[in-house]
């Protein structure tokens, strides 16, 4: 599921023509997401326990995008350009594992990790409203191209026969975005 966060920055426009414009923007962004994998856990013969796995990951990123609009008239321009991403803080939870046959075995399991990326490279395609010359609200859709991590957890552990062996998610960054800017 989507979490909310906040994002706010720097945003400037120069225009090239009376048409279109360069838009460079840099800001703070939060970004994030609550997730469930489910999986199955080998004890040993004919011992099985399926898991739910819940999870929470929250990410801040400094965030460069500079992009290019199009004002199809005095109120509505249509914006597109890169996003260039550094991480800059993460939190990872895992919230619940929960097995179905509790009275398999003693079994630990080990946790999940989530292996992070620094960088992501990705899209901007936004539409900006202009209530006046300098006040505009934007609606801006954003889709990150590269890996941000993975998310992996052992599901056999080696016990009894079982070879040792892990599921590993690949996660990317998307978000939708409205924002408030006034220029100067």
């Amino acid at each position: 599921s989507i979490l909310i966060g906040v994002f706010g920055g720097y945003y400037m426009e120069i225009p090239l023509n009376n048409r279109w414009h360069l838009n460079p923007e840099v800001i703070y962004s939060q970004k994030g997401a609550k997730f469930t994998y489910s999986y199955t856990h080998d004890y040993g013969i004919n011992e099985r326990d399926f898991h739910s796995s819940s999870h929470e990951l929250n990410l801040a990123y400094i965030e460069l995008n500079p992009s290019v609009s199009y004002r199809t008239n005095s109120k509505l321009s249509f914006n597109f350009g890169p996003s260039i991403s550094y991480l800059i803080d993460l939190d990872y939870k895992i919230l619940s594992d929960v097995g179905t046959n509790d009275g398999v075995a003693d079994e630990i399991l080990p946790i999940g990790e989530y292996t992070e990326e620094t960088f992501d490279i990705g899209l901007n395609i936004a539409a900006s409203y202009y209530l006046t010359d300098n006040f505009l609200i934007e609606a801006k859709i954003n889709r990150g191209f590269m890996s941000i991590g993975e998310v992996s957890k052992v599901t056999y552990t080696g016990t009894t026969g079982n070879d040792i062996k892990s599921n590993i998610y690949k996660l990317k960054n998307s978000g939708i975005g409205f924002s408030i800017a006034y220029l100067f």
